[in-house]
């Protein structure tokens, strides 16, 4: 599944074909002690993480 992240800054990284564990995902965003993810091999400070959408409800959300 493709996958956009939003960052706080107004960048965003597209995944493509990205399979990973929603819950881990999520534990991990949720642990006090960790402060960094791996995002498509990119090394993200979660706290600069907005949102992370699949692309297809984002082309939903548009066509609205």
């Amino acid at each position: 599944m493709d996958y956009q992240v939003q960052l706080n800054n107004g960048q965003a990284i597209t995944l493509k074909n990205a399979e990973f564990n929603v819950e881990a995902f999520t534990t991990t965003l949720n642990e006090q002690k960790i402060n960094f993810v791996n995002i498509g091999g990119a090394i993200i400070n979660k706290h600069i993480i907005v949102s992370v959408l699949p692309t297809n409800a984002m082309e939903t959300q548009s066509n609205d």
